[in-house]
């Protein structure tokens, strides 16, 4: 198998990181779990689509312009509790007939599965209004997961149509990502609000590849994973600290409409990349460092608009959100020692968001009902023109999904419990969010 696809395959560990909360393809070795959804279980309850109401602590960061709305001060922490089940790509062929020997025997490719669970604080927010003038201070975790995979035994016929078999992997995964923002609105007009914030990000990943030789006479078994049968370690680390922006509008069209729209810069992150020779490579002496490289990776830029209505009395809101997120930024730049631009690619993707609240006015305390979904758009990581078979395979792209949700809410006098819950196929998300004014 040739180097610059074993490259590019160990590698994709990096690219993942950067794709959202509920990607569907098999990626390569692991794939990491980011959410560019809303934070709140408000928020989640209707899908996310809260650009154009914006009238919560969570405004900091969904659409600062709305913080105009909220006049008096008041704190907020939501927790979160996040269960995935991340594919991969484990083993089995690719093409040919299976030769009936050792894990070679079924047509069709193995699938793996990476399951991950945690709980955590996920954004604590101070609003403090004055006069025109709205400031926040928030804290947001982005991303928190641990992650293992296996690549064993993945066979097929290479671009020559000769029988091969791709390197057998394991691969481990530590990332965490914390937003700190601080977020100023300002009411231009009774019905026009601006509002931007300065985040702070602070990312830490650490990832280990491990590339196993496997053995002629071996060809077709299960590849053991000793010590001795490794071919190159691949190291991934990041530990960054920098800044972004964050910026949006919010405009009462009447008394029943508004429309609200946000942009968010994403953040830069600098990965340093380690690849060290093993016992199962004649090449070079065991420990040689084969190469070492330090990188910018960009995450994606995203900007969207939102529209929502709101009946006479209040106890109805109907909510609507489209966003574009540039995923295809993030091949753009990449250093071509790590990278092959031609296999792989990543498209960008639009999500759109729809969210319906009734609240129970006479209700002691007031009751809410949240109901909604959104369309995570297919933004995997996918193979390029100069892709061969088992680029193919392993970076097929990815299909649609559809979260479905929904939420629950009581508001008291000088303060507000919230429940969200948004489920997939593959990510289900927990939420429950406390609002304190005073």
């Amino acid at each position: 198998m040739n180097r610059s696809f074993r490259k590019t395959l160990l590698c994709s560990t990096v690219l993942a990181a950067v794709l959202s909360s509920s990607a569907l393809a098999q990626e390569g070795p692991v794939t990491f779990e980011f959410s560019f959804s809303n934070p709140g279980a408000r928020s989640m309850g209707m899908a996310g689509a809260f650009a154009a109401l914006a009238d919560d602590a969570t405004a900091a960061y969904a659409n600062p312009a709305g913080l105009t709305q909220l006049h008096v001060p008041e704190v907020s922490l939501e927790t979160r509790a996040w269960s995935y089940e991340t594919p991969f790509v484990t083993g089995g062929r690719i093409s040919g007939e299976p030769s009936g020997e050792g894990i070679d025997t079924v047509s069709g490719i193995r699938h793996g599965s990476s399951n991950s669970s945690t709980t955590g604080l996920s954004y604590l927010s101070f609003i403090y209004p004055k006069d025109r003038w709205s400031f926040a201070l928030y804290r947001h975790t982005w991303a928190d997961f641990s992650l293992q995979s296996e690549v064993n035994g993945l066979f097929g016929l290479n671009e020559d149509g000769e029988e091969d078999r791709s390197e057998d992997i394991l691969a481990n995964t530590d990332v965490e990502v914390i937003n700190t923002g601080f977020s100023v609105a300002y009411q231009i007009h009774p019905r026009l609000s601006l509002g931007a914030s300065l985040v702070n990000y602070s990312a830490k990943l650490d990832s280990l590849s491990v590339e196993y030789a496997h053995e002629d006479e071996s060809f077709y078994l299960p590849n053991p994973f000793t010590d001795d049968l490794i071919d190159t370690t691949y190291s991934y680390t990041s530990s960054t600290n920098g800044w972004s922006i964050n910026a949006g509008f919010l405009w009462n069209l009447s008394e029943n409409w508004s429309l609200g729209g946000f942009y968010r810069e994403g953040p830069t992150l600098d990965f340093h990349v380690t690849e060290v020779v093993g016992a199962g490579q004649d090449e070079f002496p065991v420990g040689t460092v084969e190469l070492e490289a330090k990188f910018p990776l960009s995450l994606p830029d995203i900007y969207g608009l939102g529209l929502a209505y709101r009946s006479e009395n209040g106890a109805w809101t109907v909510s609507f959100e489209w966003s574009h997120i540039e995923y295809s930024s993030i091949t753009d730049g990449l250093d071509t020692r790590v990278f092959d631009p031609g296999q792989i690619m990543i498209e960008d993707g639009d999500e759109l968001r729809f969210g319906v609240e009734h609240v129970f006015l006479h209700a002691h305390p007031i009751i809410a009902l949240r109901v909604g979904g959104w369309l995570d758009p297919a933004h995997s990581v996918g193979s390029g023109p100069t892709a061969g078979p088992f680029e193919a395979a392993i970076f097929p792209g990815g299909e649609d999904q559809w979260h479905w949700v929904g939420g629950l809410g009581f508001v008291f006098s000088n303060f507000q419990i919230d429940f969200g819950l948004d489920l997939s196929r593959q990510a289900d998300v927990a939420s429950l969010s406390f609002v304190y004014w005073f």
